[in-house]
This record gives C-alpha cells, sequence and structure tokens, in this order.
C-alpha cells in the first residue's frame, strides 16, 4: 500500500465527525506538547526550551468543531481563511483503505508537533523568517494564549495513483501565530496566568 502525507500550514466522500474518543486524543496530543513546554522539559536538537508562565490548557469547543467540520466537508485544497481563527490542515492520500476516520486526528497532531524537532525552534517571538520555516503547525499547537480547538474530518477523493484522501481541519481560538508575538512568555512555570485561570501542578499549565 502506498500512502503519501501533505501538510500545509495556513478533495467527494464520506461525512464522519471525530468521535468523543478521538476529540480526546486531539486534546491529548496538543496539551502533552504544551504541558512538557510549559514545565521546561520540551528538547529541540539538544537544547531544552525555557519553561512558560502562561500556556493555557487547550479545551474542546463544539462550535469551533461544528465550523471545522463544515469546511472539511468541501474537501479544501487550502486554508479557509476564516476570520479570528487559527487552523491547520492535515492531508493523507492512499491507495489503501482509509480505515476508521478517527485514527487521523491524533496522526495529524504528531506530524504538526514533530515540526519543532524536523525544522528547529531557534526563537520563541515569531518572527517573517521564524513563519517561513515550515514550523507554523507545530507553533498553533504551541501558542500559549490559544484556549479552544475544533477539528473536523473528511473522506475525499484523491488523484488517479491515489484515489482516496482524509483531510483533517482543526481551528483554534484565540488564533496563534500572529507575526512578532511571543508564542508563550518564559519564566517559572504558570507564574503568569491569566485572570480566571490557576495552574494545574500536574501539568503546569493555566486551566
Amino acid at each position: 500500500m502506498k500512502n503519501i502525507i501533505f501538510l500545509i500550514v495556513v478533495v467527494i466522500g464520506t461525512n464522519a465527525d471525530f468521535d468523543a474518543s478521538a476529540q480526546q486524543d486531539i486534546l491529548n496530543g496538543h496539551n502533552s506538547l504544551r504541558s512538557q513546554i510549559a514545565e521546561g522539559n520540551y528538547t529541540v536538537n539538544g537544547t531544552k526550551k525555557p519553561p512558560a508562565t502562561d500556556m493555557l490548557e487547550i479545551k474542546w469547543d463544539n462550535e469551533i468543531q461544528s465550523k471545522a467540520q463544515e469546511y472539511a466537508n468541501t474537501c479544501p485544497k487550502g486554508h479557509s481563511h476564516r476570520k479570528g481563527v487559527g487552523e491547520n490542515l492535515f492531508y493523507v492520500l492512499t491507495s489503501g483503505s482509509l480505515g476508521d476516520l478517527n485514527q487521523y486526528g491524533s496522526s495529524a497532531c504528531s506530524s504538526w508537533a514533530s515540526e519543532f524537532q524536523v525544522d528547529g525552534w531557534p526563537s520563541n517571538n515569531l518572527t517573517w523568517d521564524l513563519f517561513k520555516s515550515n514550523i507554523g503547525h507545530a507553533t498553533q499547537m504551541a501558542w500559549a494564549k490559544t484556549e479552544y480547538i475544533g477539528c473536523g474530518v473528511k473522506a475525499c477523493n484523491g488523484t488517479k495513483d491515489y484515489p482516496r484522501e482524509v483531510v483533517v481541519v482543526c481551528q483554534y481560538s484565540p488564533q496563534g501565530n500572529v507575526l512578532y508575538q511571543n508564542i508563550y512568555e518564559s519564566g517559572p512555570t504558570c507564574s503568569d496566568c491569566e485572570n480566571g485561570t490557576s495552574c494545574a501542578t500536574a501539568t503546569g499549565l493555566c486551566v
């Protein structure tokens, strides 16, 4: 079986929402990365990133999920440019069976997070050069001020050689990847949680 995976930072088939278990897998994929960063335990190219003072725990939002699924159902080839939200896209093309679409949520998270390890993370400030360095999915996952996520998945028509395609759309609020802002604030773990949140000592996240 041949597989191709496509990622885009910024396709007619079966409708299917992520089930509750898949939603939790997506949350775990994000919050595991965020917790490692927040606690100062995340290493890139042999160097530990400093801990985060303000890393929020990501929560699932059904309204965002509905919009993300609605967009996934169009089998998109690029970003929705929906105002006020961040967006990560993930594609798989295959000549074999797609299997259970719920599996692709965690696959998307793993691929997005791996960008830090593949392409590095030299700066905590999102400069234009950093944004262009192919880590935009990962920086959205790690964006400290993002608090809510919703994702959709769709089986779509592929190409002649790879006739089956899956697209995953995750949307985020507040949106991340704002140029010239810090991805997170470095300092003692969850020492500056925003008003209305407090430190979860088990994870280092603000909840």
